[in-house]
């Protein structure tokens, strides 16, 4: 859909017409994201949003069992082996068994889909934002 279509759909009054006739705007293409990536980006951005996960992914960085990584934060093994086990679920987050623990790492690949769906999503441009922020 156009813009021009969607004013005049909206029945929207001349002075907003004008706003886009002087950006040259009224042939610009609108069109939504499909519900199925806003979906799946909400579902990763949720898994993301706990301040915990979060920690971990940073942790992650480096592999590292749930011993160390609860040491660091600070917190239960058992709650720490929850919100990895949530990562993982996500895509976020993959293990690998090393004698008798489990090791943890990030999934980078899966972190840079999402960041560049994100952006893309946003339609943003990493130059952009730098160029935007000031």
């Amino acid at each position: 859909m156009r813009v021009e279509d969607a004013l005049r759909a909206a029945n929207m009054p001349r002075d907003v017409v004008e706003y886009y006739r002087a950006r040259g705007r009224l042939g610009e293409e609108i069109a939504p994201p499909s519900d199925e990536v806003v979906r799946g980006l909400a579902e990763l951005l949720k898994c993301l949003a706990n301040p915990t996960r979060l920690k971990l992914v940073a942790l992650l960085r480096r592999p590292h069992c749930v011993c160390v990584l609860s040491s660091a934060l600070g917190l239960d093994m058992t709650l720490t082996s929850h919100h990895l086990a949530r990562l993982r679920r996500c895509g976020l987050a993959r293990t690998e068994p090393s004698a008798r623990a489990r090791v943890y790492e990030r999934d980078d690949e899966a972190l840079r889909r999402l960041v560049a769906e994100l952006l893309d999503v946003l339609s943003v441009r990493l130059g952009e934002l730098s160029a935007g922020s000031g």
